[in-house]
């Protein structure tokens, strides 16, 4: 009986120590036993980068990564090629034919940068040991504007609530000369071209959806969160958005009495608020008059 107690022990003791390895191998340096990448998106910010066609992206390789290459090609195109090749084809395709990621290296983590992309891209990221491969996809649309009109945003004289300042008052300038733009792949997707200052400009997306006023018909719209380069205080950067997108209530803009719209000769009225991170700073009417 005493053997098979120890006999017993010795067999549970090389069962947890052989489980032990396994559950480390991997995550001690120089124990990964393939590489691995992963991959994280963040948006570019303006003005150094325009979000429109830029991207940063964040890629961890684990100590198996010897070097790192990516590729930008259209969707359409990588697929014929994968279609071709095959994924490990393709792969070998990113290797020979991207642009080398400095600094990835063993463990490491690299921000990249990637700008100037246009329509729908797959940016695909693989890393290698010299023998082995790992791929990740990472997929972006980069937009075009064709321009509709020119005309002058003017930022509301009159706030709607009583005791703050107009958004005219909080940003210190009453218009602002600016292009009515439409994107090329979108007919729904507009924006006020450099509204704020070069780079800072203001989307906005046209719903199926109509109303009547003294001005005549309106196309409903939607103001989804757009930066601006003010801030107020201690407080940070000042945003703009519609009330909806503020109040986390999308019946605020159609039926809330918070609504924008755009007349047949593209004037609009916009209800936007101007918040920081603490809330917001002011809302109201603001307004876009197309060049006679």
């Amino acid at each position: 009986m005493k053997y098979y107690i120890n006999t017993l022990f010795l067999f549970l003791l090389a069962a947890i120590t052989l489980n032990g390895c396994k559950e480390e191998e991997g995550t001690e340096p120089g124990t990964d036993g393939a590489p691995v990448l992963t991959v994280y998106q963040y948006d570019a910010q303006a003005p150094e980068n325009n979000p429109d066609n830029d991207v940063v992206l964040r890629i961890a390789a684990n100590s198996r990564v010897q070097v790192a290459y990516y590729l930008v090609e259209q969707v359409t195109e990588k697929q014929n090629r994968v279609e071709s090749d095959g994924e490990t084809g393709y792969m070998q395709y990113v290797v020979e034919n991207g642009t080398q990621i400095e600094g990835v290296s063993g463990a490491s983590t690299v921000d990249v940068t990637i700008t100037g992309i246009q329509g729908e891209c797959a940016i695909t990221i693989v890393g290698t040991d010299g023998a082995n491969m790992i791929s990740k996809e990472i997929l972006f649309t980069g937009l075009s504007w064709t321009d509709v009109v020119a005309g002058t945003y003017v930022f509301a004289k009159q706030a709607a609530a009583e005791g703050t300042k107009s958004a005219s008052e909080l940003l210190g300038i009453e218009s602002a000369p600016t292009i009515l733009q439409v994107c090329t792949t979108d007919p729904n997707l507009y924006r006020f071209k450099d509204v704020f200052g070069e780079g800072y400009h203001i989307k906005i997306n046209l719903l199926d959806q109509t109303g009547t006023d003294n001005g005549g018909e309106y196309r409903f719209f939607r103001v989804p969160t757009s930066l601006t380069p003010y801030t107020y205080g201690d407080y940070g950067s000042i945003s703009v958005c519609d009330i909806g997108y503020w109040q986390g209530d999308d019946s605020f803009v159609t039926a809330g009495g918070y609504e924008s719209g755009m007349y047949a000769d593209h004037s609009c009225f916009v209800f936007v608020a101007y918040i920081v991170s603490a809330g917001s700073l002011t809302y109201g009417y603001d307004s876009f008059v197309p060049n006679e």
